[in-house]
């Protein structure tokens, strides 16, 4: 789903604006957040009025856009933020004076993923505001009547089983939730201080190293160009200058890249040590495997999607890295 962000051409705070946006959209792949400069204010007056707003711009929106606004602007009503199926406006104003930390970009990241369910399940206000807490529970769909009450949602990053289950029962897809989900954990960690660096644009490449032979040009002639192609880094543990220890190393290199590839042809244990490191990180992963080598691969791997390519064809191998990115993250590529 592919989301547009407004923020009008004074907007104070672009700075943590982009910095939410480009976390929001390394941390998952289901929604793809654009961030739009807009050449004029939501309103002329001086606070915002929700339903005033409603009705102007529900006869500007097209069917099959979904737009967020930002504002430094306040509501009438105090509130932090409003939302409808296909819009929503989000309020920065006094985040920073009365109620950070958390910091602002945090405090975006929240309310951004809120509106994106509200589009994902075509929901009016109304409807959400029937799933709403009236008292604080740690849940994503607390009703915050004393507004310091937002931080704990944000501390918590949850989503509870309640209100899990009305979002099955209202059709929200698997891979929508993982994705608010990975956001939320996102949130979470950053709201209690947590220094969480992403680089979007970096894949980390688990493999057994060597010179001059298949497995290098496979990752040479195959992966890297492949990767290369695209604007994504290739990261590989010993491309690295660090005087820390290896494992160290690796497990940033894991943390702070968007994708994981992995190439299990081997039966080299630092290999699948790491795989394990990057499926309990949450990482997004692709195993690659010699096509001979295919039916050696442990029994917990054998029901995983496997990439496979024939020895010594680099140029297959790389178009099927190309491919798989080109079909699962095409918006953000």
């Amino acid at each position: 789903m592919i989301i547009n962000i407004y923020y009008c051409c004074g907007f104070r705070k672009e700075n943590k604006l982009k910095l939410a946006v480009n976390k929001l959209n390394g941390i998952q792949n289901y929604f793809f957040f654009i961030l739009k400069q807009r050449e004029s204010d939501l309103c002329s007056s001086r606070k915002i009025n929700w339903l005033e707003f409603t009705q102007s711009n529900s006869l500007n929106q097209k069917n099959g856009e979904y737009n967020i606004f930002i504002t430094e602007k306040a509501f009438d009503d105090n509130w932090f933020s409003h939302e409808e199926s296909q819009y929503a406006i989000i309020s920065t104003n006094g985040w920073e004076k009365h109620f950070a930390p958390p910091p602002l970009n945090v405090y975006l990241e929240y309310q951004i993923a809120q509106a994106a369910i509200q589009f994902e399940l075509d929901l009016d206000e109304a409807t959400e505001m029937r799933m709403i807490h009236p008292s604080p529970v740690g849940c994503m769909f607390d009703f915050c009547g004393d507004k310091e009450e937002i931080k704990l949602g944000m501390k918590t990053g949850a989503i509870c089983q309640k209100c899990k289950g009305d979002l099955v029962g209202f059709g929200i897809k698997p891979e929508a939730i993982d994705s608010i989900e990975r956001i939320l954990e996102l949130v979470r960690a950053e709201a209690i201080g947590k220094q969480i660096v992403l680089n979007k644009d970096d894949a980390f490449i688990v493999m057994r190293y060597s010179q001059n032979d298949e497995n290098d040009n496979s990752y040479r002639y195959g992966i890297k160009t492949a990767l290369e192609e695209l604007g994504i880094n290739a990261i590989r543990a010993d491309s690295v200058i660090n005087s820390g220890q290896l494992l160290e190393t690796i497990k940033k290199g894991i943390e702070r890249s968007r994708f994981v590839i992995v190439k299990v042809d081997s039966e080299n244990l630092n290999v699948y040590f790491e795989l394990g490191l990057a499926m309990g990180l949450g990482k997004d992963v692709l195993l690659i495997s010699n096509r001979d080598f295919i039916f050696q691969l442990p029994s917990d791997l054998k029901n995983w999607e496997c990439l496979t390519y024939t020895t010594g064809n680099y140029e297959e191998l790389s178009k099927k890295v190309k491919q798989y990115y080109i079909d699962n993250y095409h918006y953000s590529l």
